[in-house]
């Protein structure tokens, strides 16, 4: 409980308490009271655009979305789907005119498109990511979130290349009764380590990156070395595919969950016990729509459209994330009453194998594009043990000092003797299946 107080103490001094949000949350009891809360937050969200953010409010002017300070939801499907495109052609017409007045942050995305983007978040909308993530970990899951045990397989830059982590995060981490395990590198010996932290720490809770939870279990099953068992493992950041599920449940001895969301909009539907996806409508407006931009009908799969409910500082209104799903049913036989997604296709990656057989992950390497404004899209691909091919779109005046140090990121990754070519292209081709693999592997597997 001590710890306890003294992380409530921090996140209170620091803005980002979030028992507000998540008491808001537990409130609703009903289909009428999400209902009720959900076009509160979205109207909202749309008056407070149509106010401030300069490319709403001459768009919602043109479909009469607004008038005397009222919201017609029933014209909220007439504005335009916000493409990663139009981000970045009107940019500063998205942000709004009072973020400064927040305590706001640069955030970036590669995603499954493998073209950067460039956003603004802020504090309130992490307290409500937080609530959100609170609310999946205690209400659906059923695991302690302050006091228990957990273990997160995930990667992290200032550990892989700065060496290591400052005493605030030490400090966190210890509050909150979690150990960080990198998952960007991870040789043989780092998994076999990684192994015996678990078995000795005996976690609640593991999540990690998909591809990072399969290899390692794929490790632990060569060297027939066994994995204590926790109550819950979260697949997330990555799609889990049918196999690696089935390779985690089975050396983990436990169900996987998968936890769906992204950098633009972060935790969007959540995994239960009968296997369905659970979406967030606390933070999130989701739509499924076709070609045409229609709603498609029950079964059917179209591309994800979602429409962030507490980005203040830079609304994403009806966003084109880049995967593709298929609604579930209403009514879920666990008994949430929140919808549910029955598939979803999207964040394909592969990873990087070394001659020695250290795994490197994808995300280790992508981050290295982060917030570059030179590059539009971008393709790693390892040809071979010592090769890496770069594949650029570029958008302007080639950075030199971060090209370069892009290039020094990936030897220290990959071995300084790697070779790195970069090829600047008009075009990167799509995969069969319409996806950009903004990592791309010829030897992973």
């Amino acid at each position: 409980m001590i710890k306890n107080h003294i992380l409530n103490l921090i996140l209170r001094i620091n803005g980002k308490n979030f028992e507000k949000e998540y008491f808001e949350i537990k409130s609703i009891n009903s289909k009428e009271a999400l209902l009720e809360f959900h076009q509160k937050h979205l109207k909202k969200l749309l008056l407070h655009a149509y106010n401030n953010v300069p490319y709403y409010h001459y768009v919602f002017k043109e479909i009469g979305l607004i008038n005397n300070n009222n919201v017609d939801l029933s014209k909220f499907n007439k504005i335009p789907i916000l493409t990663k495109e139009i981000i970045r052609k009107h940019y500063h017409e998205l942000i709004s005119k009072d973020y400064t007045k927040r305590n706001w942050y640069y955030n970036s995305s590669g995603g499954s498109t493998g073209e950067p983007l460039r956003f603004i978040q802020d504090n309130f909308y992490l307290r409500w990511d937080s609530a959100v993530k609170y609310y999946y970990n205690e209400d659906i899951l059923g695991i302690d979130e302050v006091r228990g045990k957990k273990i997160f397989l995930w990667g992290s830059e200032r550990d892989i290349f700065r060496g290591s982590m400052g005493l605030k995060s030490k400090i966190d981490r210890w509050l909150r009764n979690t150990v960080f395990l990198n998952s960007f590198r991870m040789t043989e010996d780092d998994m076999k380590k990684y192994i015996k932290i678990i078995n000795s720490y005996k976690p609640e809770f593991i999540e990690g990156y998909a591809g990072s939870l399969y290899e390692l279990c794929r490790y632990a099953e060569r060297g027939k070395l066994k994995i204590y068992t926790p109550r819950v493992v979260v697949s997330t950041a990555e799609t889990l595919s049918n196999e690696m599920r089935e390779k985690i449940e089975d050396v983990f001895r436990t169900k996987v969950y998968d936890l769906y969301g992204s950098r633009e909009v972060v935790n969007l539907a959540g995994e239960c016990k009968e296997g369905l996806m659970h979406i967030f409508l606390f933070g999130n407006c989701v739509e499924i729509l076709n070609t045409d931009n229609k709603a498609v009908k029950e079964g059917e799969e179209g591309k994800v459209i979602v429409t962030d409910l507490h980005n203040y500082s830079m609304p994403f209104i009806r966003y084109e994330i880049g995967d593709m799903a298929v609604f579930g049913t209403e009514k879920c036989k666990c008994g949430n009453i929140l919808p549910t997604l029955k598939n979803i296709t999207g964040r394909i990656t592969d990873h990087f194998v070394k001659e020695d057989g250290a795994i490197i992950s994808g995300s280790a390497l992508t981050i290295t594009f982060n917030l570059k404004d030179w590059v539009k899209k971008f393709q790693i691909i390892q040809k071979d043990y010592k090769k890496v091919e770069i594949l650029i779109v570029r958008k302007g005046k080639v950075n030199e000092f971060e090209k370069r140090e892009i290039e020094d990121k990936i030897k220290f990754l990959l071995g300084q003797d790697c070779e790195v070519i970069w090829s600047f292209v008009d075009i990167i081709p799509k995969t069969p299946q319409g996806k950009y693999l903004y990592i791309k592997s010829l030897l992973w597997r």
